[in-house]
């Protein structure tokens, strides 16, 4: 046991100097965005100079944009697949598996890909509910961990498409969600000027989860937390990272309310070793992510600063 707990550590110091290599090559926030304002600038300018055939500016531009880029990590994403599907296609697999492996590290610098785990926000009237993030390719998709009465746990609370095609797709269609640009008091508690936000798609029913739908929504990225917006209705729910004290509260509250019906202690039994189970596995997830927030009766994270960011400009247009 000890044998596999030192390669288990050893795996997981790896795998973190490979994260922190990762982040030190690509630029994030604030950055990024006047990275990608910059980029926008140089291909205006290549477009004039290619049409006036200023041969050697157009070489000087197009190096600079390709300078520029190779810190963009969703840039080098999106090219890394493209480059792996066409190496399948003709067979290459060394030329795969090194595009897997590029693909990969940008990947996990892009923080709409790194949600996985144990969430809880405040579904209105609903109270705080508890949600479990996984991905299906580039797809993320928010379980309910614990429910209410118009959308159960077990159900899908929202979800949000990230392929690359598609945010390329809405590039060209200029329907790309722009980030929010915060105001000069919300950017000093967020230490962000710029929100990133990305179109997706969350769930709504009637009660005893009748007439369920799919209503246009927004992902949005706010530092350390993300909240999700259902756009027609206005609403948002800002989420963070609960605590493994908190974890186990709700999960016991929400057994407690538990069904009226009569259950037989074999069933009983399959259904607490199967919400161990679950449990175990969502907190394997998101014990390398989570912060160790402290817990208090009536509160939810003591260091959680949830100010009305979301009432700026920009947030449902």
């Amino acid at each position: 046991n000890n044998n596999n707990n030192n390669g288990n550590n050893d795996v997981r110091q790896r795998r973190l100097q490979l994260e922190a290599n990762a982040k030190d090559r690509f630029v994030t926030g604030d950055s990024l965005h006047s990275l990608r304002k910059k980029v926008l600038e140089l291909r205006k300018n290549l477009r004039v100079a290619r049409k006036t055939n200023a041969h050697k500016q157009v070489n000087e531009l197009e190096r600079a944009i390709i300078q520029a880029q190779k810190v963009d990590a969703e840039f080098v994403y999106s090219v890394a697949l493209e480059r792996m599907e066409e190496a399948e296609a003709k067979g290459d697999m060394d030329a795969v598996e090194q595009y897997r492996q590029e693909a990969a590290v940008a990947r996990s610098c892009l923080p709409q890909f790194n949600l996985d785990g144990l969430w809880v926000g405040k579904y209105g009237d609903h109270g705080y509910e508890m949600i479990n993030i996984t991905y299906t390719g580039d797809t993320l998709i928010a379980y309910k961990v614990t429910g209410d009465k118009n959308v159960p746990k077990g159900e899908i609370s929202f979800q949000v498409d990230l392929t690359m095609e598609l945010q390329q797709q809405q590039a060209q269609q200029n329907n790309l969600l722009q980030p929010i640009e915060l105001s000069e008091d919300a950017t000093r508690q967020w230490g962000t000027k710029h929100l990133e936000r990305f179109s997706g798609k969350g769930q709504v029913a009637a009660e005893g989860f009748v007439n369920n739908q799919w209503l246009e929504g927004q992902l949005i990225l706010v530092g350390d937390y993300f909240s999700f917006a259902w756009v027609p209705l206005g609403h948002q729910v800002f989420f963070g990272r609960p605590s493994a004290e908190l974890t186990l509260k709700m999960l016991n509250a929400s057994k407690d309310q538990g069904v009226a019906k009569k259950e037989s202690t074999q069933q009983k039994q399959r259904k607490e070793a199967d919400t161990r189970h679950y449990l175990q596995r969502c907190l394997e997830e998101t014990q390398h992510l989570e912060d160790d927030y402290h817990v208090e009766s009536g509160g939810l994270f003591m260091s959680h600063k949830q100010q009305d960011y979301f009432a700026q400009d920009g947030c449902f247009e």
